[in-house]
């Protein structure tokens, strides 16, 4: 009998995918024919080349033997899979629905952003921590910080926070908070990407007034502190909100539901920006 060909996959989870193929076809001897291959069509394959060996008997119990390979393949993967989001009620899923309401877990951009990449590298364990903290200051955060990283051990961070008493507190504590989360990030080998703070609208600036300046003065310092630190690209949100205000809520701060969606969509263009890589791994 012959066997198949070669089968080549795309791994669709981290242990590879399951194989369908064709039963080889004997030809020659007498029929009724029993013919078994080991790993089964349907088996899962992991990811790398495996063997599949098949054995035919027919009914004068004589017997003949084939092979082929199944190679399972990742063609993109991410240099980092384990992400942590950090920063206050935005982060945590806090949305301005009437009356303030916290989404549930599928509804928040950490959870929305792990969705995603799973979707994109199946065949990686990706994971996306949830470390937002409702009402924060960036003072608190950057307190918080080291012990939420010694607590996860991420490999990489995204911060988001800045807002709660933005009209308060000057811009220079501000961005002295954010330079002390970056070196805490460093200090323990955490790779960080920083997004810049959203706008936030007429209601909440009437009530509040300064924020929106203060809002832009950091986003400034956002900007010269990711190019200080060697960060990367920083993920500007406010650009992306200004330009569509209807994202904000009815209490003019927190994203609506969408607005999360777009928050993780562009979270995942630079995580993609960073760390995809293109060559065909193979294991074992």
């Amino acid at each position: 009998m012959a066997c198949p060909e070669e089968q080549v996959r795309e791994a669709t989870a981290p242990d590879g995918t399951n194989v369908h193929f064709d039963a080889p076809t004997p030809v020659g001897g007498r029929e009724p024919y029993t013919v078994e291959c080991t790993p089964a069509s349907g088996s899962i394959f992991p990811i790398g080349e495996s063997t599949v060996d098949c054995k035919v008997t027919d009914a004068d119990l004589v017997r003949a033997a084939c092979g082929f390979t199944v190679r399972v393949t990742v063609s993109q993967t991410l240099a980092h899979t384990k992400f942590m989001a950090f920063g206050d009620s935005i982060t945590e899923g806090v949305t301005s629905l009437s009356p303030m309401m916290r989404l549930g877990p599928p509804d928040t951009y950490p959870y929305k952003l792990e969705q995603i990449l799973l979707q994109s590298y199946p065949s990686q364990p990706i994971t996306v921590s949830n470390q937002g903290e409702s009402g924060e200051r960036l003072d608190e955060g950057a307190e918080r910080l080291p012990v939420v990283l010694d607590a996860e051990h991420p490999e990489v961070v995204l911060i988001l926070e800045g807002v709660n008493a933005v009209w308060l507190r000057s811009t220079s504590s501000q961005t002295r908070d954010l330079r002390t989360m970056i070196e805490a990030a460093q200090q323990r080998g955490v790779k960080t990407t920083l997004a810049t703070l959203m706008p936030v609208g007429p209601k909440w600036e009437a009530k509040h007034p300064g924020s929106m300046d203060r809002i832009r003065a950091l986003n400034t310092n956002i900007f010269t502190l990711a190019a200080q630190y060697n960060l990367g690209n920083v993920v500007d949100l406010f650009s992306l909100f200004e330009a569509n205000m209807y994202l904000i809520g009815q209490d003019d701060l927190h994203p609506t539901a969408e607005g999360q969606t777009r928050i993780a969509e562009a979270f995942r263009d630079e995580i993609v920006r960073r760390y995809e890589t293109h060559a065909t791994m193979s294991r074992r």
